[in-house]
């Protein structure tokens, strides 16, 4: 069977004129609001912190701060902005960063429990949380800059 509709030239200029319209769009609002990186920071800080501060504050400040906080950022995120990202790490700009990210907070972390415990140096879990927050605010807004790009492109 074949297809009785026939397509113009202008028609497909028409059609892909559409999509990129479409995904410029899309790019524009898929940026996160300055207040998602500060939060992300502070959300990671606070567990950082929770572990020099001790007590019943480091079980609730690492839930809340690696557990609860993330998602919550991120849904509130989508919500101002309206759109969602099923998936960042999928895109090939963001993939790159977060597993540097990661591999640099666990270094960050592995330090400053070793200063702290093995050292007993009292604040240094405080000192990596700060640093913590520097990193995983400058990496958030890096990876949504990346992520952007890679929506604009259509990757």
């Amino acid at each position: 069977m074949e297809n009785d509709k026939t397509y113009s030239a202008t028609a497909a200029q028409a059609a892909l004129d559409s999509v990129t319209a479409t995904r410029a769009r899309v790019a524009g609002r898929v940026k996160s609001p300055w207040w998602y990186h500060a939060g992300l920071g502070a959300s990671v800080a606070l567990a950082f912190t929770s572990i020099d501060v001790g007590g019943s504050m480091m079980p609730s400040g690492l839930i809340v701060g690696a557990v609860l906080a993330p998602p919550a950022l991120a849904w509130a995120a989508a919500r101002s902005r309206g759109v969602a990202i099923a998936n960042p790490l999928n895109t090939p700009g963001a993939r790159g960063l977060y597993g540097f990210y990661l591999l640099l907070l666990g270094v960050l972390a592995a330090v400053g429990l070793v200063l702290q415990i093995g050292f007993d140096l009292h604040g240094s879990m405080s000192v990596a949380g700060v640093l913590a927050f520097v990193l995983t605010a400058t990496v958030s807004r890096r990876a949504d800059d990346a992520l952007t790009q890679d929506v604009r492109a259509g990757v």
